[in-house]
C-alpha cells in the first residue's frame, strides 16, 4: 500500500498538484466565508413591545438601536457598549405608551414638512395661502405632520458590512397630511449600524407635479450622564454655531440674528448645569463637511458625538426641564422659515421640483 501511494503521488504532473492545492485553498476559503457569515456580529431582530413591532438593529455585544416604525419611525433608544458597560446615548421613554402619548418628548422624533413652529399655522407659497391644523389657543403649529404616523418597512439586511433598516412613508396614504400639505411626497429613512456608529440617512422625493417647499429636522434627546458614575451637571456641551436667531414670546424668529455670547457660546464647551436652552442656532461651523455636537463626561471619560452634514444649516439646542438630557436638533432651516422668506429674509427653505429628491445624513456615536 505504501508503494502504491508513492506511485500515485509521483504520477501527478506539477500542473495537477497546483490544481489540487488551488482546489483545497478554495474549499478552505469558502468554508471560512460560510463560518464568518454564520457568526456575523450584525443582525436585525423584530419583537413586539407594548403592542408595537420594534426593530432591533444590532451589533452583538457592541451596540443596538431600537426603532418603532408605527410611531413615526422613531429610533427611541440607542445603546453602545464599552466592554461590559452599556451606555444609553439616546434618552428613551419609560414605555412605548408614553412615546405614543408624547411623541416629541423622547427618542428621535422626525420633523417634516417643517421643523419646530409655524406662526399661526399659516403660510404662503407660490401665491397660495395654506393652513396647518392647530388648537384655537395655540399661537403656532409645531413639529410637522408625521410624528405618530406609521411608516412601512421597506427592507432590512444584516451582513459583515453592518445592519440596515429602511422605512418609508407615502403622503398620499394619509388624507390628513394631504389636506394640510397638498404636495405629494415619499420620505424614506435608512438606519445603518456599523462599527457601533448609527447613521440616519434621509431621502425625501417630490412625487407631485408642482414645486414643493421643504423643511426637515430631527429632535433627538441625548443622555447627558454617560456612565453610572457620571455627574450630569459637570458634563461639557459643545455646539459649533457662531450665531443664533432672536426669538419672540412664542419662540418664533423675529428675523434678527446675533453673535453667540456668554452661555449661548457653546463653541468651546459649557457645563450642562449652566444651560437653560430652547434656542435656534445658525452660522453652523463644519469640519470635514460635517458639524459636530458633543457631550463629554470628564469624570467617567465617556462622551457622545452627533454629526450632521452640510444640508443642516441650523441647530436647535433644547434642555428639557428637570431631566439629565439635551436635544441637539439639526434643521435644514430655522423655525417659521417659510414665513421669514415671505418677508424677504433668507431662511433656507428647500424647493424641490417634481421628481427631485432631498437627501441628508446624521450620525450618532460614542466618543
Amino acid at each position: 500500500m505504501e508503494g502504491t501511494s508513492k506511485v500515485q503521488i509521483h504520477g501527478v504532473s506539477p500542473q495537477g498538484i497546483i490544481k489540487i492545492l488551488l482546489l483545497l485553498s478554495t474549499i478552505l476559503v469558502n468554508a471560512d466565508g460560510v463560518k464568518t457569515m454564520a457568526h456575523t456580529t450584525y443582525s436585525v431582530a423584530v419583537k413586539t413591545v407594548d403592542g408595537f413591532q420594534v426593530y432591533y438593529v444590532q451589533q452583538d455585544g457592541k451596540a443596538v438601536a431600537e426603532i418603532v416604525p408605527a410611531l413615526g419611525n422613531n429610533c427611541y433608544a440607542f445603546k453602545v457598549a464599552d466592554g461590559d458597560t452599556w451606555l444609553n446615548l439616546i434618552d428613551a421613554p419609560p414605555d412605548l405608551a408614553t412615546l405614543e402619548e408624547r411623541p416629541t418628548a423622547y427618542g428621535n422624533p422626525i420633523l417634516f414638512p417643517f421643523p419646530n413652529r409655524i406662526r399661526n399655522g399659516t403660510w404662503q407659497f407660490d401665491g397660495e395661502t395654506y393652513q396647518f391644523d392647530k388648537s384655537p389657543e395655540a399661537p403656532t403649529t409645531i413639529h410637522g405632520l408625521l410624528l405618530n404616523q406609521p411608516y412601512q418597512v421597506e427592507s432590512h439586511i444584516a451582513d459583515e458590512n453592518g445592519a440596515t433598516l429602511v422605512c418609508s412613508l407615502n403622503s398620499q396614504d394619509f388624507p390628513e397630511v394631504v389636506r394640510q400639505y397638498p404636495f405629494p411626497f415619499k420620505i424614506e429613512i435608512t438606519y445603518t449600524l456599523k462599527d457601533a456608529v448609527l447613521t440616519m440617512g434621509i431621502s425625501i422625493k417630490n412625487t407631485g407635479n408642482q414645486n414643493m417647499p421643504v423643511g426637515f429636522g430631527i429632535h433627538p434627546y441625548f443622555s447627558v450622564d454617560l456612565g453610572t458614575e457620571a455627574d450630569a451637571a459637570e458634563a461639557i456641551i459643545t455646539v459649533p454655531a457662531a450665531k443664533y436667531w432672536e426669538l419672540d414670546e412664542v419662540l418664533v424668529p423675529t428675523g434678527e440674528q446675533h453673535d453667540v455670547t456668554g452661555t449661548l457660546d457653546l463653541q468651546n464647551g459649557q457645563p450642562f448645569s449652566q444651560l437653560k436652552l430652547d434656542h435656534v442656532f445658525t452660522d453652523v461651523q463644519l469640519t470635514d463637511g460635517v458639524s459636530r455636537c458633543l457631550i463629554e463626561n470628564k469624570d467617567t471619560g465617556y462622551g457622545m458625538v452627533m454629526e450632521s452634514d452640510a444640508q443642516f444649516r441650523e441647530l436647535v439646542v433644547y434642555t428639557p426641564p428637570d431631566r439629565d438630557a439635551i436635544c441637539f436638533e439639526p434643521y435644514t432651516c430655522p423655525t417659521d422659515a417659510i414665513n421669514l422668506e415671505a418677508r424677504g429674509i433668507p431662511a433656507g427653505v428647500i424647493v424641490l421640483a417634481p421628481d427631485e429628491t432631498f437627501s441628508g445624513t446624521v450620525r450618532f456615536m460614542l466618543k
